[in-house]
Formats: C-alpha cells, structure tokens, sequence
C-alpha cells in the first residue's frame, strides 16, 4: 500500500522504479547476446530472433524488432576465434547499465549513427557517443532527437554531395487481401506516361459495348454494334 507516502516519497520512488528498469534492460542484451552466440532461430523453431522473442516473451513485433536491435550494438560481441568483444557502443551500454538511459534515447542514438557519413573519424565518433549519453542523463528522448540533429550537423556541415539525377518516379502496384466474396482491393502508383497509356485503353476497351463480359460474343476490337452498346448496364 503506498497510498500513506508523500508525493515526495512517491515521485522518488516512481524515478528509482524507472532506473531499475532501464538498467534491468542491459542485463536482457547479455542474455540475448549469449543466446545468439550459442544457437539459431531456427533450432529453436523460428525463422528469426525478433520471432523468438515474440513467442518466447509474448511481446508484440515493434517492441521485439527492438530488443534485438539494441542487443546487437549494446549487448557484448563475439569475435572469429571465441574472443570476447566489447559492446559497439561502449558509452551507450554503460548508461543503460547505470539506468540512465531507456530503450527510447537507445533509438535516437542509434539512427544518429546510422545516418553518420563513413569519412567521419573514429575519435569524432567517440566524442559524439560520449556527448548523446551525456546529454541523454538530462533530456527527453524528443528534446535529445534535436540535439542529435545539432550534432550531425556540426560534423556534417556540408550535408551528403548534390546529386543532379533525376530521381525514379514512385511506381508500384498494391494488391489487398482476398475478401469473403472473393474480391480484392487493387491500388497503385503509376507515372505520367504510364497514365497516358492507361486513359487511351481506357477509353477504347472500356467504352460502352467493349469488352462487355455479360455479352454471349462480346466485342474486342473496331466499333461494338448499337445493340451491344445497349444491352451494356456495366
């Protein structure tokens, strides 16, 4: 019963909950790290990691895809010849173990690296892992997403090389699930050439009396006949 605490004591206690958890997450990356050094997913009959953890755990496909991810970079490494590795992420690790850092400021941190151009040294690599953690003691994961994008920016003040081609056009094609009656929802993205050649064969096949599949010899090609245009209800 924690109704006879003060707010005081509440708030203390809700803060010293929340760094329990937060460090409580460094010791599932060792777990997970050691399962993965020791076993497939498909020996424990799944078809992935993240699938193991969602029938193992009963969490949900986000939350799973995101375990494993931090184990990958916060979680210890293996190397070639059985060597134990530090985590890639050192600084990172250890603020997840001393239950400073959630699994939120984890995916700021990560996507600022991912985004880091290759040329970037590795110094500069360290100092900015160092500066996020440090920062990430202090800031909401949105507060430190603004940070990060400072950051980027300071080392990358150029921003990626322009690039005069021309971008390909989105285009594709989307097929929805069969329903009961057999139907399906069709949808897509089409670009403007293919739309022109679209609306011409639209207007040819599907005028009135063309291609009509409720006529016993329906009309494919040339002028469907005056009577096949009225008998078309489509």
């Amino acid at each position: 019963d924690h109704t006879g605490l003060a707010v005081y004591e509440l708030l203390q206690l809700q803060s010293r909950r929340e760094t329990l958890a937060c460090a409580a997450a460094a010791v599932d990356h060792h777990i997970l790290a050691a399962l993965i050094a020791q076993t497939t997913p498909k020996a424990l009959g799944a078809k992935s990691w993240p699938e193991v953890l969602r029938i193992r755990l009963r969490i949900g496909k986000d939350e799973s895809l995101q375990r494993v991810r931090h184990a990958q970079v916060l979680g210890p490494r293996t190397s070639l010849t059985g060597d134990v590795l530090p985590p890639l992420r050192q600084k990172v690790a250890a603020g997840v173990a001393a239950g400073f850092i959630n699994a939120d400021h984890v995916d700021v941190i990560k996507h600022f690296f991912t985004a880091l151009p290759d040329w970037v040294d590795m110094a500069t690599r360290l100092q900015a892992e160092q500066e996020l953690v440090d920062a990430a003691r202090h800031q909401k994961p949105e507060t430190l997403r603004k940070t990060a994008a400072d950051k980027f920016n300071e080392i990358d003040q150029d921003g990626p090389e322009p690039d005069d081609t021309e971008p390909e056009p989105e285009r594709g094609i989307r097929l929805g699930k069969q329903q009961s009656d057999g139907t399906s929802k069709f949808s897509g993205t089409v670009t403007a050439e293919g739309r022109a050649f679209y609306e011409a064969w639209m207007v040819k096949f599907a005028a009135p009396g063309m291609c009509n599949p409720a006529d016993e010899h329906p009309c494919f090609s040339g002028t469907p006949t005056q009577e096949q245009i009225d008998n078309d209800h489509r």
